[in-house]
């Protein structure tokens, strides 16, 4: 079925293609059998037997249907298994049940077979529930101090007079046993751990006393390794020797030294096996292979078929240094990037980069050369915050219109980037901005001064029924008193893939006295898009986009529609888009393809 939806989808975008759908009735007729094709393929979807479960809440409900082995079997599973399971049912609920603090339940059941499938029907009366009326959890010895396990013990999962849940009776051993070893305290023992149910009188009592004994601490920190420089491989080790012993700080050590593009193989061995609190660590590390190429191929919506290659060499020498050299080739868009970084004090959020760098674009609106020599400070706040500061030494050579300029520039600016997020890959709810500030004083080096800005926002946010709201804006503004001298990446222009869909990249803008597009001061754009999931994997979105690039007396609203198809695919979340203009365009609709997550 799923072949059957390409197939007619692909059919019908070709159709699209060879007709020239305009305006709204094309899209519409698109839309609709989209929509009608993903409903067939629900209606053909494998029937499924029906049990049904009555008497009981929600979360008794869910807790039944995991517990029932009978909920797994398909419509054409033997009838002697389904029957076979069938008779186990009470059992299997009754243990459901108790888990909820629910002890005499009364069960009553059906089972029927029809040609095609099986059902089965539950009536379920839970009966009074077990009711906590005494609970004592202490903690004995050193940790008793410690404020985070009283906070802890504030906070407990289950209270007095609660319904019975033996859940949350396993989360605080659960509990107790990580924050111990989280603080080092690894000699801890639970002394008491009852749960006493009392049927007759529905309730129970729950004592737990856990003695935590004495907190260990680092002993000695051994590295083992023979790829860089000792001291530069301390940047990434968070423990010291004496330090509270913290299964956390052994994590994050680990972490970081995984994470670096030295390290192949790594292990952090804590010696917990030794007398007395002190608690040595053995780190032994091997090295991957410092040089890494990739070559690839494929296509962009904005800039059509492209190639590219990367090289990295990650040991440079024993300190760290690393050189990268990017390479990516198309119609539109091509450039050439060599970079060399240097670590800094911390290997992870801080690095120095040289680069230097060649541009060539050339949409329908423009033509750009671009030569950058540029040096970067790279600096990563609590993994959030990402600034990157740099200073650039450019020449540019570019057309617009029928006006050929060149220019240099020495630029200073700045990269500041937010990004928080419920899901890495498929958020339901977070937001993320990109702020740029940058600017060259008109003197000693520059042709023409100028400050420019830029700010890209999104917002994600949940609704009913597996869908979401997505939000997305761009503001941009250029301050220049020779704007004419402005080479073209630094002006605004609009259209294309993550600005205003139904029209052609970089397409939209102010125009000059023969009509021609010669970019903008100032950019405007807003999105907002409703995303529609249909089952785990496949899902459906329609849009608007509103906006354009301008000046201050020069400004004219464009406006695009859309709808898209949405894949979870194995490689991460696939993008299709239909996107049709409702000003006038050079184009009647646009596709646009995309990969990769919406805040990125």
């Amino acid at each position: 079925m799923i072949s059957l939806f390409f197939q007619s989808f692909l059919f019908l975008s070709r159709s699209a293609v060879t007709e020239s759908f305009t305006g709204m009735s094309g899209f519409v007729f698109v839309l609709l059998c989209s929509f009608s094709l993903i409903g067939s393929y629900g209606a053909y979807a494998d029937e499924s037997p029906e049990i049904e479960i009555k008497g009981v809440n929600d979360k008794s409900e869910k807790n039944i249907r995991a517990f029932l082995s009978l909920s797994k079997e398909p419509c054409d599973a033997p009838q002697w298994r389904v029957q076979q399971l069938f008779e186990k049912s009470d059992q299997q609920i009754d243990k459901a049940l108790r888990a909820l603090g629910y002890y005499q339940p009364v069960i009553r059941k059906q089972l029927t077979f029809k040609e095609s499938c099986w059902s089965a029907k539950f009536k379920i009366k839970p009966g009074l529930p077990v009711i906590v009326h005494t609970l004592n959890v202490s903690i004995t010895g050193e940790a008793q101090q410690e404020p985070v396990f009283q906070r802890w013990l504030n906070n407990l999962p289950i209270r007095e007079g609660d319904i019975l849940n033996h859940g949350h009776y396993e989360k605080i051993k659960q509990d107790l046993h990580s924050l111990a070893l989280d603080y080092g305290f690894l000699d801890y023992v639970l002394v008491t751990k009852q749960l006493i149910v009392d049927q007759t009188g529905h309730s129970a009592e729950i004592n737990i006393v856990m003695d935590s004994g004495v907190r260990h601490r680092f002993g000695a920190i051994t590295i083992e390794q023979s790829i860089l420089d000792p001291e530069f491989v301390k940047r990434y080790i968070t423990l010291k020797q004496g330090n509270e012993y913290s299964s956390r700080q052994l994590a994050k050590t680990y972490n970081q030294l995984a994470a670096s593009p030295y390290f192949g193989k790594v292990s952090v061995q804590p010696q917990t096996n030794v007398e007395g609190v002190q608690v040595p660590v053995n780190i032994a590390l091997q090295g991957k292979d410092s040089h890494d190429l990739s070559v690839g191929v494929g296509y962009d919506t904005n800039i059509g078929p492209l190639g590219s290659l990367n090289y990295q060499n990650f040991r440079i020498n024993r300190h760290g240094h690393h050189f990268a050299l990017d390479l990516q080739l198309s119609p539109v868009l091509s450039n050439a990037e060599a970079r060399y970084s240097v670590p800094l004090t911390d290997t992870l959020e801080d690095q120095f980069t040289f680069g230097l760098g060649y541009q060539f674009e050339r949409p329908n609106t423009f033509k750009s050369e671009s030569a950058i020599l540029s040096a970067q400070y790279l600096h990563v706040y609590q993994t959030t915050w990402r600034q990157n500061l740099f200073v650039n030494i450019t020449y540019d050579n570019f057309t617009i219109s029928d006006d050929t300029q060149r220019t240099k520039l020495l630029e200073f600016g700045g990269n500041w980037q937010y990004r928080q997020a419920n899901h890495p890959l498929r958020p339901t709810q977070g937001y993320s901005v990109d702020v740029m500030v940058s600017g060259a004083p008109d003197l000693l080096f520059s042709d023409v001064g100028f400050i420019r800005s830029r700010m890209i926002g999104k917002y994600i946010t949940s609704l009913p029924w597996n869908a979401r709201l997505i939000g997305r804006s761009q503001l941009g503004a250029t301050i220049s008193q020779q704007f004419e001298k402005l080479p073209a990446r630094h002006r605004f222009f609009a259209g294309g893939n993550e600005s205003i869909r139904g029209y052609n990249y970089k397409e939209l803008g102010p125009r000059d006295s023969d009509g021609i597009v010669i970019g903008g001061r100032m950019l405007a754009i807003v999105s907002l898009e409703y995303e529609q999931f249909i089952n785990d994997e496949w899902g459906v979105a329609a849009f608007m986009d509103i906006g354009n690039a301008f000046e201050l007396d020069q400004f004219k609203l464009k406006r695009g529609v859309g709808f898209g198809i949405r894949w979870l695919s194995p490689i991460g979340p696939i993008r299709l888009d239909f996107a049709f203009p409702l000003n006038e365009s050079n184009d009647s609709f646009q596709i646009h393809f995309a990969a990769g997550a919406l805040l990125s």
